[in-house]
């Protein structure tokens, strides 16, 4: 008799913890492309999603001119206040080299990119604009 009481309770208890609420339950995530602001030199290319945990990026950069020693890409993402920034970068070196990065970053209230080109001693040549997202 005892043992049934431990199967029924032991049952129970599996069930109760199996139920998912309906906040647990999946969801869509809708995943967006990144256009870069254009800069001799570089191809930018990305893709981004909001998330549980913040921004979801996924970058990539290629140095697309012989002339240039390293191209990059950079996303910067920032809470709501601003006063917390995080960024992402990819950054090529060498002639029709491509790079990718991915990271979830832990704020998604703003995102702005820009892509750069860079010489060997390891100082920015150019940078585009600023682009906000959102």
């Amino acid at each position: 008799m005892l043992r049934r009481l431990f199967l029924i309770a032991g049952s129970a208890a599996m069930v109760a913890l199996s139920a998912l609420p309906a906040s647990a339950a999946p969801t869509h995530v809708t995943t967006h492309q990144l256009h870069f602001p254009g800069l001799h030199g570089v191809k930018a290319w990305g893709t981004w999603a909001k998330v549980r945990k913040g921004l979801k990026v996924h970058v990539c950069a290629e140095d697309t001119a012989k002339g240039v020693f390293a191209s990059g890409a950079v996303l910067v993402a920032s809470n709501s206040t601003g006063r917390l920034t995080l960024n992402l970068g990819a950054v090529a070196f060498g002639y029709h080299q491509t790079i990718c990065r991915d990271m979830t970053l832990r704020v998604s209230a703003h995102a702005k990119v820009y892509t750069f080109t860079a010489n060997n001693k390891g100082q920015i040549t150019h940078r585009s604009k600023t682009k906000k997202l959102f």
